[in-house]
């Protein structure tokens, strides 16, 4: 059972019912459950219990059973906590490890001396687990760096380090993967299938970063995570691994076989011109051309932008804006594109030339029946122009059907009428004040009379009765 951090009243007030109960069974299930938290959910369970005020003593009375003892060990009394620290020395549970550790941490220098003489120092797999997850949840506290030395300095001889690589709280497994690693624990091929695979960036870098240090790293070129891939080629220094890598999809791995060709004396950029004669190239053909190349490889970046892929014709926009070749004459029939990605990849190369962008064709990229990511399009677009474009648009789509062009144009309005209206000193011209007149009688019910109000005097317009 995973709860969140942020525990609600209603589980500590469900564990002090159980401990109540005289069925053991009920006990039980509750000493499960809290068994199943992790640290950082205790701390949040702990500072709720302490200020839970419907019980006297012991949840209890004075009999004791672990899950008594350990709902005790968090009462605001500092004696009732100190007497449940001493009970739950004998037991081994997660759930008991995990109090006594933030009992380690306790503002009370008598309680705090208790639970650390009471911490075992033989614990199994799963305790090791527990007491891990809360040296790391209690290492930045103010009395919290004495577990956090105690339970990590020596972790790397522990017999039982092996559960920590299997752990579910991703800063457990870390801590695991690095002392395994600096102990010398894991065998090569534990390193390459976590190096290769573990859903985990940070591991999969550590276990690399070994094989790199002591084997070969030619194992790591097929990683599935670009970093090991590249991490992999910069040890190498290899050419002929470099030039192969020149096409990989992710542009760590190509910068870093990029480099490495140079400081073998050959230029990647010829090697992708002579790529680029296929046809079609690659779409990591044309990103790694936009990346060595430059304005003489606009014609070829321009034959991209009628790729069969969508990431080739993005490839192909990212290359020309890199060039500085982008012209509106290449960019504005992408406007329309199936593809979103290639029609932010045009908006970007159109946005600072607004004025390139016909009236009619920003009308048209709002019409309703056009796909989402088009209507956006125009909406940005017209955004980019003046402020009373701008506006004329937002007024447009105050009403419009699409909930999230709808609500972009009215934050879009409020925005404006607070950080900008006030700096725009130039009205706008006859027909677009003919323009936001109508408009702002067709939004009025959508905008209210206030807001209405403020926008007809930016305008210059007279306000109606």
């Amino acid at each position: 059972m995973r709860t969140p951090t942020d525990l609600p009243f209603a589980l500590a007030h469900a564990a002090v019912g159980a401990a109540r109960e005289r069925d053991a069974a009920a006990r039980e299930r509750m000493l499960e459950t809290l068994d199943a938290l992790d640290a950082r959910c205790w701390l949040g369970l702990d500072a709720t219990l302490r200020r839970y005020r419907s019980w006297g003593g012991w949840p209890g009375g004075g009999r004791f059973d672990p899950l008594r003892a350990l709902l005790a060990a968090c009462h605001r009394n500092g004696r009732i906590r100190e007497a449940a620290v001493r009970r739950l020395a004998d037991v081994r549970g997660p759930a008991a490890l995990t109090v006594l550790a933030i009992r380690c941490a306790d503002w009370v220098p008598e309680l705090r001396a208790a639970a650390r003489a009471a911490l075992p120092s033989d614990v199994d797999g799963r305790g090791l687990v527990a007491l891990v997850d809360a040296a790391l949840a209690l290492g930045p506290r103010r009395e919290g760096g004495w577990l956090f030395e105690r339970i990590l300095a020596d972790l790397g001889e522990h017999p039982h380090l092996g559960a920590l690589l299997g752990a579910a709280p991703r800063p457990v497994r870390r801590a695991g993967y690095a002392a395994a690693i600096a102990a010398g624990r894991l065998p090569p091929e534990t390193l390459v299938t976590a190096a290769r695979c573990d859903p985990d960036p940070t591991v999969r870098l550590a276990c690399a970063q070994s094989i790199v240090d002591s084997g070969d790293p030619r194992v790591l070129l097929t990683a599935r995570s670009a970093s090991v891939r590249a991490l992999a080629l910069r040890a190498l220094d290899d050419p002929t691994a470099a030039a192969a890598a020149l096409t990989d999809r992710h542009r760590r791995v190509r910068t870093a076989a990029q480099e490495t060709l140079r400081r073998a004396g050959a230029d990647p950029a010829e090697r992708y011109r002579r790529l680029a004669t296929h046809t079609p190239p690659a779409p990591a053909v044309l990103d790694g051309l936009g990346e060595t190349g430059d304005e003489r490889d606009a014609g070829i970046a321009r034959q991209g932008l009628a790729h069969p892929r969508a990431r080739g014709r993005v490839a192909a926009l990212r290359a020309l804006r890199r060039f500085g070749a982008s012209r509106p004459a290449d960019l504005l029939p992408l406007l329309h594109d199936g593809s979103p990605a290639v029609v932010r990849q045009a908006v970007t190369g159109l946005r600072h030339t607004p004025e390139a962008v016909p009236p009619a064709l920003l009308a048209d990229l709002l019409a309703p029946e056009n796909p989402a990511h088009v209507r956006l399009a125009g909406f940005r677009l017209s955004a980019a122009g003046d402020a009373w474009q701008r506006l004329a648009t937002d007024l447009r789509l105050v009403d419009d059907a699409d909930e999230r062009l709808r609500g972009t144009a009215r934050a879009d309005i409020a925005s404006w009428l607070a950080f900008e209206a006030a700096r725009v000193y130039h009205g706008p011209a006859p027909e677009r004040a003919a323009e936001l007149d109508g408009l702002l009688a067709r939004a009025q019910a959508a905008l209210g009379p206030e807001r209405l109000r403020l926008l007809r005097f930016h305008a210059g317009l007279s306000v109606r009765p």
